[in-house]
């Protein structure tokens, strides 16, 4: 009884890997797990557990694929398109929201022609990335550049964030157009997690060293150590985040140069150039140890 237990809880855990991955070797991995000799435990050790849930990010990061040099590039340029169209669609709904918090409904109509308009496009262009239009969404975002600003030039006079989210992602969503056959595009619920995991790293909130307050400042060093601390955990086992999260990091930087001494609230990071610098260099390692491990294996 006590392994019947044991096996259904490595099943359970054994649904992080891909459906396919499952059917070739589940089996395969319970056996292991488990081993021949009978066992009274019910659960999996801690460290059974993280080794399992580590090595489904490590397929999901394409270590299985045949060309996992080229899964790491094509779905890492993939994802980081998405993720720094949702930054900026964030960014800009939070932008949207205080203006009319604060005088907006004064004047909604000039609210809405300064920033609504920019906002609804970079949604519908993420919209159209995630669910896989991708033509579309090269069409999308290369509009979200050129209608909002030939309406009002708010937002690229003031270099806001927003703003320079679908200049960035254009270059990366039509470079994804010429994805090879041979890769599969990256799954929609796993690009969707990714997403969600860039943006939680964006929303660490880092400001909070600048308090006097000592016992906020302590509290914001735990968030930022512990949330730094798992993306890399993550990102070091599906390395397509090291490339994802660059281009969003490179939204604080072309912001901040711009705007000497300001940042959105979503940006009160350490994501200038050093991080940008840093996250590139991460990314260069990644495909250079991806690369090497693919020739180790040939």
């Amino acid at each position: 009884m006590s392994s019947d237990v044991l096996e259904k809880r490595y099943r359970m855990l054994l649904r992080a890997y891909p459906a396919d991955y499952r059917r070739e070797r589940a089996d395969e991995l319970i056996d292991t797990l488990i081993g021949e000799e009978p066992t009274t435990r019910r659960w999996p050790s801690i460290r059974e557990t993280a080794s399992l849930i580590r090595g489904a990010l490590q397929v999901h990061g394409g270590s299985t694929a045949a060309r996992p040099t080229a899964v790491l590039l094509w779905q890492g340029i993939h994802l980081g398109a998405m993720a720094v169209l949702a930054l900026g669609a964030l960014i800009g709904l939070d932008d949207l929201v205080e203006a009319f918090q604060f005088g907006g409904f004064a004047d909604p109509l000039a609210v809405l022609r300064d920033q609504g308009i920019h906002a609804v496009m970079v949604i519908a262009a993420l919209v159209a990335l995630v669910t896989g239009r991708a033509r579309t969404a090269a069409v999308l975002v290369v509009a979200a550049v050129v209608v909002p600003t030939a309406i009002s030039q708010y937002l690229l006079l003031n270099g806001l964030p927003q703003w320079w989210a679908p200049v960035v992602a254009t270059p990366l969503i039509m470079v994804g157009l010429r994805r090879p056959a041979d890769v599969p595009p990256a799954p929609r619920a796993n690009a969707v997690l990714v997403t969600a995991g860039i943006l939680a790293l964006h929303l660490i909130p880092a400001e909070g060293f600048r308090r006097v307050d000592m016992g906020s400042q302590i509290v914001a060093a735990i968030m930022v150590i512990v949330g730094a601390a798992t993306f890399l955990w993550v990102a070091t086992a599906d390395q397509r985040l090291l490339i994802a999260v660059a281009p969003t990091l490179l939204l604080g930087t072309l912001h901040q140069l711009g705007n000497a001494g300001s940042a959105g609230e979503l940006l009160h990071r350490p994501d200038a150039l050093p991080s940008l610098v840093v996250a590139v260099l991460m990314a260069v390692g990644a495909v250079v140890s991806t690369r090497l491990r693919q020739r180790t294996r040939a």
